[in-house]
């Protein structure tokens, strides 16, 4: 499960790992995230608010989300040559109560929080950040799907600043033994990748 510009977000990497890990998530990194809300009087899904009118910190914000930890390899931030960091910043799970488009109640979700911050001197575009996570011996990629009301990123980082958005999936916590994170945010810049264990 990531921005303020003129489209809607739609829901649903850099350091060298494993030739395979790489090859496996940056050919899947064409996919994108999911975003919604849960109505509960109906118990279905509803759509976000417009990125233009949430704050940051509802667009993060997942109401009974419990922290996981995690292996260092999943915290390890990645920083490029021109200054431009990517980090996950936080890790959560929750189950899902809701049903609806994206959603399936009774589903464990695991939320990843990501940070962008811009230490060039140009502004960051995060328009077209692609975000996948695969997990297990098999690298299984696992379903993009939402929660609350969080949203992708959007829009723009002026130098200096950063920003966060988070990514809610669908992953078995039978497969939290093995888990990779790839972020691609534009054609110049390798994919971040970030891999490791998690656990409650």
């Amino acid at each position: 499960m990531s921005d303020r510009g003129p489209r809607p977000p739609r829901r649903r990497q850099g350091r060298r790992l494993t030739a395979a890990a790489g090859v496996a998530l940056a050919a899947a990194l064409a996919l994108t995230g999911c975003g919604g809300g849960g109505d509960k009087k109906s118990g279905k899904a509803k759509p976000p608010p417009p990125p233009s009118t949430q704050p940051e910190a509802e667009v993060n914000a997942a109401p009974g989300s419990l922290d996981l930890k995690s292996s260092a390899g999943l915290r390890k931030p990645v920083t490029y040559d021109d200054k431009i960091t990517v980090k996950v910043g936080g890790i959560r799970y929750v189950r899902n109560k809701v049903s609806g488009p994206g959603q399936i109640a009774g589903r464990v979700l695991t939320i990843f929080t990501l940070s962008f911050s811009n230490g060039s001197a140009k502004p960051l575009d995060l328009n077209q950040v692609r975000v996948v996570a695969r997990y297990g011996p098999a690298k299984t990629e696992a379903r993009p799907t939402s929660y609350a009301n969080i949203n992708d990123f959007y829009g723009s980082v002026p130098p200096g600043k950063d920003k966060r958005a988070s990514y809610a999936f669908d992953i078995p916590t039978s497969g939290y033994k093995s888990v990779s994170l790839g972020v691609k945010f534009d054609a110049r810049h390798k994919a971040a990748l970030f891999v490791g264990t998690l656990h409650p």
